[in-house]
């Protein structure tokens, strides 16, 4: 490798600006230069105050680094790091070195790995990943039908994922194979056979944990079979049929089967229309009481609410393709009426619509209230109890049933609707479009709280227990980060994609979305601005810029950098309050100052964060990471007192107020009926 490109790597120097010879001309030396004495000075002061060698940083005051200001770590860990960034014939760190140290990636703020969760409990008890119209690629309406988009899912982290089955028409019979697409829309087509082989190659690369296909199906019978074959050739012993699972939970404790117990398999889920009819048969025989829900009947709700294809008359299920539909839906107005027992399902899931879902549990957003602005409180905190109660009756029925929420129809475009207001409910699996051309917020949230769990998340114990979430407490997680510096942001128009690392593979597959390396349209620097806002799935969250925070609660703060050009400094400190840290998302977004444009962002689960002196490695929009990007943060946890009421306390302080208006009322009559003879008397 060239000195001029190691020199480019350590100050992180894009690989456009080299010269073919080799050699640096004065806009790449001023560009070093720029990186080594404006962006790296709070890099340098670290390095001078814990280097006590006049040669370098030993591996004694590398260690003396850590403890004072990364929060300690494993001892053999520090000496592999350290001996890996030591050059092959010293055993102290340059300056340079070390500055690269503390911008790689091992130095990120959310450390690398995954996050193993304790999983043996229901799979009820967990958020998964769940795609949506997983094959299409672009918008919903003329998008792209390609097993690419399963492989890059898959590899990304995605557990659960949706195939759109039909007959392929207008071919001779003994030519008829299912298809793939979104029907009655101007998508492509894929067939069936080639998509599942796809799965079959990527499910498990990734993360072994269970993986769950949506048949939504659309085939006749003799389709059917067929896809029960071409899924039997596919996946082999790994696919469940449904008397496999029927064993396993008759093995299993009475709480449901574990997703320890399903770990590598293949769940097929699906609608069983047999089943479906017989139940409807068996209430016109015996009709019973209609379960009434905030005014309106029950069975007065679509009967295609679940999102599954719709039950054509007289027409029955394949019984091959039935046996290995392992999880079995229930509609949508059952499951909200109690009488999901009535299918007898080993595993039931209902599928609902987020307007559906959210008229029945009365989402309402996380409450910001305070005691600070007491009259808006007053006015809300009715109406956001019954809300909180309504949520908390959906999360005891979530706690022993799994639930698809899905996106409405009219999203053509591929937007996304809000994910953690289904969270919130406890729905499990979540749909949302993951292969836009742009991810919005949605979709970068879900790959946030995703982020190396394997596809699966424990939802909080109180949701699951019956006790209702998020819990009233006496104090919040406090995040301080110091914004410091930010390194190597494009120029504008141009692309640096980080096509390597965790989910490095899955860039090969529906590669548009990842983006490619191109030059700027013109060397010039950005004024760039910080955007930190935070996002939370329940409870209370706030960011400031001071302690204690202001009575009026924001949740975003956006900062301007005080030094401008390639690489800008910011010294501006933001405090990030949350009641419930792992179900808050964090979110730094880097705009173009003139434009107001985002160029890149980040999001990373609150509690995940690790103290220190860190590195935010950014993405694009795009949601690929950006190669040598980094902002520089100092990290620093701790507590603070809820100083805020929630929205039950300020019902019951209002109710309490009442209450002591009333009494006084009384005293004062009391005191009227006193006082009326002597004013009556002469």
């Amino acid at each position: 490798m060239s000195r001029a490109l190691l020199l480019a790597r350590a100050a992180e120097l894009p690989c456009w600006l080299l010269p073919s010879n080799g050699s640096l001309g004065t806009l790449q030396v001023s560009h070093v230069l720029l990186h080594g004495y404006t962006a790296q000075r709070e890099i340098r002061q670290l390095y001078d105050r814990y280097s006590t060698a006049d040669d370098g940083m030993d591996f004694v005051d590398w260690v003396a680094f850590n403890e004072a200001e990364q929060g300690g770590g494993d001892p053999s860990a520090l000496r592999e790091a350290f001996v890996r960034a030591c050059a092959s014939d010293s055993n102290q760190l340059c300056y340079m070195r070390f500055a690269m140290l503390l911008l790689s990636l091992e130095n990120r703020a959310v450390p690398p790995g995954v996050y193993t969760a304790d999983l043996s409990r229901p799979l009820a008890h967990y958020w998964v990943a769940t795609s949506h119209n997983s094959y299409i690629v672009g918008d919903q309406l003329t998008g792209r039908s390609t097993r690419e988009a399963y492989q890059r899912q898959l590899l990304q982290g995605c557990r659960h994922v949706e195939i759109d089955c039909w007959d392929r028409r207008r071919l001779p019979s003994y030519a008829k194979a299912p298809v793939v697409t979104h029907g009655h829309t101007f998508c492509t087509t894929d067939t069936f056979v080639v998509v599942v082989s796809a799965i079959a190659e990527s499910a498990f690369v990734t993360s072994d944990l269970p993986v769950i296909l949506s048949l939504e199906m659309h085939c006749g019978k003799k389709g059917q079979r067929q896809i029960a074959e071409m899924l039997v050739a596919a996946f082999g012993d790994r696919l469940l049929s449904y008397s496999q699972l029927e064993a396993m939970i008759g093995a299993m404790p009475s709480s449901g089967i574990s997703v320890e117990a399903l770990r590598g398999r293949v769940l097929c889920k699906g609608k069983d229309k047999d089943m479906v009819e017989e139940v409807k048969r068996r209430r016109k025989e015996e009709p019973g009481d209609i379960v009434q829900r905030s005014g309106r009947s029950i069975d007065s709700l679509d009967s295609n609410a679940d999102g599954d294809a719709p039950t054509r008359a007289g027409e029955k299920m394949d019984p091959q393709f039935l046996r290995h539909v392992a999880i079995r839906t229930v509609p949508a107005k059952d499951f909200l009426g109690d009488k999901s027992g009535e299918y007898g399902f080993a595993l039931p899931i209902s599928s609902i619509g987020e307007e559906l879902l959210e008229e029945a549990a009365g989402v309402a957003a996380p409450s910001t209230t305070n005691a600070g602005d007491y009259g808006e409180s007053a006015r809300l905190c009715d109406r956001e109890y019954r809300a909180t109660q309504g949520i908390h009756a959906m999360q005891r029925k979530t706690a022993a049933h799994l639930v698809r929420a899905f996106p409405l129809g009219p999203r053509f475009s591929g937007m996304n609707m809000d994910p953690l207001r289904c969270w919130r409910t406890g729905a499990q699996h979540v749909a949302l479009n993951l292969c836009n051309t742009v991810p919005d917020l949605p979709a970068q949230l879900h790959y946030a709280l995703f982020e190396d769990t394997g596809g699966y998340v424990l939802k909080p114990e109180a949701m699951v227990n019956g006790q209702g979430w998020p819990p009233r407490r006496e104090s919040l997680r406090r995040v301080t980060i110091d914004l410091l510096s930010l390194h190597g942001l494009p120029l504008r128009g141009e692309e640096r994609p980080r096509i390597e690392g965790a989910h490095g593979a899955s860039h090969a597959y529906a590669s548009e979305l990842s983006g490619c390396w191109r030059p700027p349209r013109a060397v010039e620097a950005s004024s760039p601005r910080v955007h930190v806002s935070l996002h939370t799935i329940g409870g209370f969250c706030s960011v400031g810029t001071e302690l204690p925070p202001s009575p009026r609660v924001k949740t975003e703060h956006m900062t301007s950098a005080a030094e401008g050009g390639l690489s800008a400094c910011f010294g501006e400190t933001v405090h990030l309050l949350a009641a419930e840290p792992h179900e808050t998302i964090l979110r730094v977004a880097v705009l173009d100052g003139e434009a107001s444009t985002e160029v890149a962002f980040e999001t990373a689960v609150l509690g995940r964060l690790r103290q220190g002196y860190r590195t935010l490695q950014l993405r694009s929009r795009r949601g690929t990471r950006i190669e040598m990007c980094h902002l520089l943060v100092r990290i620093s946890l701790g507590e603070e007192p809820h100083r805020w009421q929630s929205a039950s306390e300020l019902r019951k302080g209002n109710a309490d107020l009442r209450s002591e208006n009333e009494e006084l009322r009384g005293e004062v009559g009391e005191l009227r009926k006193r006082l009326r003879p002597c004013a009556a008397a002469p």
